[in-house]
C-alpha cells in the first residue's frame, strides 16, 4: 500500500459509544505523527465528538482538534470509496455490520484499503469472506474483523496455544477448553442492537446449544467421556458440565458460539492440527448456580427478540439504548479472566487471557486500537492478506503489541495462577 494516502487510520462511526473512546485511545497511544480522521454519517455530531475530546485531552501525541472530519452514509459505495481512499486503514465502529458494514468493506477491497471492525456477528464475516477474500488477496488487503473482545481472547489465546505446542513440545493442537472464570462488564445499547441481530441469524446454533444444555443437566458429570487424548482428557462437554481442572461447574457462555466458530476457523486456516477444535464455557459457583446463569441468559435473550418486550426493556432502562453504555469508572473497575486447557496427543498445557478494565470496552478499545496501529504501521510480508480472524491476518504481530500493552497472555505446562471466583477478584481489585 503506498504511505501517499492523506490519513493513516480512519475511525468510522466516530460518533458512537465505542467509537468515541477509540478515538480517544489512538489520541493517547499513536505514534506522533499519526494521521486519525474522525468519520461517520452526521457532521454536527461529529465536531462535537472533535471539541469534547480536544476539550477533554491535553499533552497528548496527537492532537484531537487537528483530526480531520470525513462524512458519508454507510449504504453510498461510491462515497465510501472517494473517503477510504485517503487512509491506510478504516477502524469500523458501526454495527450491526449484517446491516451497515457491507459496502465498507467493499469500499475498502476495491481501493485497497485495509480494515478492522468490533463486529461478533460470524456469517456476515464469513459472507464477506465467500464475496470478498479473492479480490483482497489479489490486492494484498487485509480485512480483519472481530477485533473486539468478539473474539481476541478466544483467538489469539488458541494462536499462542498452537505456537507453544508447535515450537515447544513439537505436536500439533488437537482441542483447546475454553473458560471464562471470573468477569464484571457492562454493556452499551449498540452492542445489544448488534447481538438481538446476532441471534435472529443463528436461531438454529441457539437452539442447539439449549437443548445441548437441557440433556446435559440430567448427567452432567458422565458427559465428559466421548473423545480423549492421550491425557485422558475430554474433547466434548455439555453445555452444563464438571471442570476436573478447575474444580468448577461450568454452564453456558453468551459468546461461545462466535469464538468457537472463529478460532476453529483460524485453526483450520493456520493448520493448528487435525481436526482442531474450541469449546467455551462459564464458571459458576455449584451446579445450580450453573443452571441459573444458563437459563437467565436465555431467558434475556428471548425479552430481546422481541420488539415489544425490548422496548419495554427500554422504558423501564432495564438495559441501555443503542448509543449508551457504561461510564468511564465501571469501566475502569472492570475486568475478565479466561483459563484455557490445550490437549495435544500425548498431554495437556495451559494458557490464559486476561484484561484488568471491562472487558467489552476498556480491553475492546485497546484491542481494536492496536490492530488498528499494528494494520498501519507493522504490516510486513507475515501478514495474510484477505478477510480473516485478526489471528489469521496479524497474528505474532498483534499477540506482540498487547502483550506490550500489558494484556495477559501466557502458556504453560501447568494451570497458570489457579483462578479466583469474579466476585472475589473484584473485591481485590477495589482495595
Amino acid at each position: 500500500m503506498s504511505d501517499n494516502r492523506k490519513y493513516d487510520i480512519l475511525v468510522w462511526g466516530a460518533t458512537s459509544f465505542t467509537g468515541t473512546r477509540l478515538v480517544e485511545y489512538l489520541a493517547l497511544n499513536s505514534p506522533p505523527g499519526t494521521r486519525v480522521a474522525l468519520g461517520g454519517r452526521n457532521k454536527g455530531k461529529l465536531e462535537g465528538v472533535k471539541q469534547s475530546l480536544a476539550a477533554k485531552l491535553s499533552n497528548v501525541a496527537i492532537d484531537v482538534g487537528a483530526m480531520d472530519i470525513v462524512v458519508g452514509d454507510s449504504a453510498d459505495l461510491e462515497r465510501l470509496c472517494e473517503i477510504v481512499a485517503q487512509t491506510k486503514v478504516v477502524a469500523s465502529t458501526v454495527g450491526p455490520y449484517t446491516a451497515y458494514g457491507s459496502e465498507l468493506v467493499r469500499a475498502c477491497v476495491a481501493k485497497g484499503a485495509d480494515y478492522c471492525d468490533i463486529t461478533g456477528e460470524f456469517p456476515w464475516v464469513k459472507k464477506m469472506h465467500r464475496e470478498l477474500n479473492d479480490e483482497a488477496v489479489r490486492k494484498n488487503v487485509h480485512i480483519a474483523s472481530m477485533c473486539g473482545f468478539d473474539c481476541i481472547p478466544a483467538d489469539l489465546g488458541c494462536f499462542m496455544l498452537a505456537q507453544y505446542a508447535r515450537d515447544e513440545l513439537n505436536q500439533p493442537l488437537q482441542h483447546v477448553k475454553g473458560s471464562i472464570v471470573g468477569i464484571r462488564g457492562g454493556v452499551s445499547g449498540g452492542t445489544l442492537a448488534t447481538l438481538v441481530n446476532q441471534i435472529s441469524v443463528e436461531k438454529k446454533l441457539l437452539w442447539r446449544k439449549l437443548k445441548s444444555m437441557v440433556s446435559s443437566n440430567s448427567g452432567a458429570r458422565r458427559s465428559a467421556g466421548r473423545q480423549r487424548n492421550g491425557s485422558g482428557k475430554s474433547f466434548q462437554r455439555g453445555v452444563i458440565h464438571y471442570d476436573d481442572t478447575l474444580q468448577r461447574w461450568q454452564t453456558f457462555w453468551i459468546m461461545s458460539m462466535v469464538n468457537s466458530q472463529t478460532a476453529g476457523w483460524a485453526g483450520r486456516t493456520l493448520n493448528y492440527g487435525p481436526g482442531f477444535s474450541y469449546s467455551e464455557s462459564m464458571s459458576a459457583h455449584n451446579l445450580l448456580h450453573a443452571i441459573g446463569i444458563a437459563i437467565g441468559l436465555l431467558y434475556g435473550l428471548l425479552l430481546m427478540m422481541f420488539r415489544p418486550t425490548r422496548y419495554i426493556l427500554y422504558a423501564l432502562r432495564i438495559v441501555p439504548r443503542p448509543g449508551e453504555g457504561p461510564g468511564e469508572e465501571f469501566t475502569r473497575n472492570g475486568f475478565f479472566s479466561l483459563h484455557m486447557e490445550a490437549s495435544t496427543a500425548s498431554g495437556t498445557f495451559y494458557g490464559k487471557v486476561s484484561g484488568t478494565s471491562d472487558p467489552g470496552y476498556g480491553e475492546t478499545i485497546t484491542y481494536m486500537g492496536e490492530s488498528a496501529l499494528c494494520l498501519a504501521f507493522d504490516r510486513d510480508k507475515t501478514f495474510r492478506p484477505g478477510v480473516y480472524p485478526p489471528s489469521v491476518i496479524m497474528g505474532a504481530a498483534l499477540l506482540r503489541r498487547l502483550r506490550d500493552k500489558g494484556c495477559q497472555f501466557d502458556v504453560g505446562r501447568a494451570p497458570i495462577a489457579a483462578v479466583a471466583i469474579a466476585s472475589d477478584q473484584g473485591s481485590k481489585k477495589e482495595k
